[in-house]
């Protein structure tokens, strides 16, 4: 019961986290996007993006959470997996964009890439607060 409300409690953070910051990134993403490159016609649209990355961060760290309550050890370990995961999924993502031809293939790619690394800064500084925060519990 303790563990359930422990990953709740943890979840609920970075899910506000993150609600924030994706909100905020998306936009200054969609504002950048419609007054300087309104003309081109992208794959995928900007919300699919950041839904996206939205939704993969969110179940990364309910598996990190979840695995650092039992091991706090192996914390980077799954991290580095479930960003491994994220990679091969984010390549699916972009499999239909590479079988036909498009005129924007390099902008599309650059309004992907930009925000997942972005992404992937935020998760690593979230994931430091969490090691942080488990480790104190910890003493």
């Amino acid at each position: 019961m303790i563990v359930n409300e422990t990953i709740q409690n943890y979840l609920s953070k970075i899910i506000i986290n993150t609600s924030v910051f994706s909100l905020a990134l998306f936009g200054i993403h969609k504002y950048v996007q419609h007054f300087f490159f309104s003309e081109i016609k992208l794959f995928h649209p900007i919300y699919s993006i950041y839904l996206f990355l939205f939704v993969s961060l969110i179940l990364l760290f309910y598996i990190l959470i979840k695995s650092a309550l039992k091991k706090p050890d192996t914390i980077f370990t799954t991290f580095a997996v479930g960003s491994f995961v994220k990679s091969v999924v984010a390549i699916l993502f972009f499999l239909p964009l590479l079988k036909t031809k498009s005129e924007n293939l390099n902008h599309t790619v650059f309004n992907f890439f930009i925000p997942y690394f972005l992404f992937l800064f935020f998760e690593i500084h979230q994931i430091i607060k969490l090691f942080k925060t488990l480790n104190s519990k910890e003493k």
